[in-house]
């Protein structure tokens, strides 16, 4: 059986312009934020989504509500996410004040379904069946605090970073930190200086 696979391309488009111009002192940072392999981690996790939602049906259909922990900028996921996840609303929840306004003026002003939060995520609760919790930087932040819920996160063994303060060594390790009683998919890629995990599953 062929695997159908989604992909996304992503360019310079008017919303990025926009921003560097207003945020050169984020130029960098936002240029980052279209590496290939941030890019590539993003679409795999969110056509796996898909085949839990369409095809296996392990998550709702549609989705209450999704939570984007440390969404950064939002210019991959979001996109991926409205083309290929069934769901009603998005909490978007960053630390970084000035990513936020980026993410929320320009990348994706007017957007009444979407509820844009500032906050240290990892003091909040995100427990609730009818929510899916996406965290792609988990390597970043203490596990959060999820009793019941669908879950899908990334992180790395990428331990030569500063920021990264919660880096593990496998994709089981990453389900471990969140005591997940079901595991729908699980990966590993390997790149030359370090390796991404993603896990999918239910708390």
């Amino acid at each position: 059986m062929i695997e159908k696979v989604f992909i996304i391309m992503f360019s310079m488009d008017s919303y990025t312009q926009r921003a560097i111009a207003k945020y050169p002192n984020r130029a960098l940072d936002i240029a980052k934020s279209y590496e290939q392999r941030k890019v590539n981690a993003k679409i795999r996790l969110v056509n796996r989504l898909r085949k839990c939602q369409i095809d296996s049906k392990s998550i709702p259909n549609p989705i209450e509500r999704i939570n984007i922990v440390g969404g950064w900028y939002g210019n991959i996921l979001i996109p991926l996410l409205d083309t290929m996840i069934n769901f009603k609303e998005i909490n978007f929840y960053e630390l970084d004040a000035e990513a936020l306004s980026i993410a929320q003026n320009i990348f994706f002003p007017n957007r009444f379904n979407i509820t844009w939060i500032h906050a240290d995520a990892t003091m909040l609760d995100f427990t609730g069946n009818d929510k899916l919790t996406i965290n792609t930087s988990c390597e970043h932040m203490t596990p959060l605090r999820i009793d019941k819920g669908y879950i899908a996160l990334q992180s790395n063994d990428y331990t030569d970073v500063q920021d990264h303060i919660n880096c593990v060594d496998s994709p089981e390790e990453l389900a471990e930190q969140y005591n997940l009683s079901k595991v729908w998919y699980s990966d590993s890629k390997d790149y030359i200086s370090y390796r991404r995990f993603s896990v999918i599953g239910r708390i």
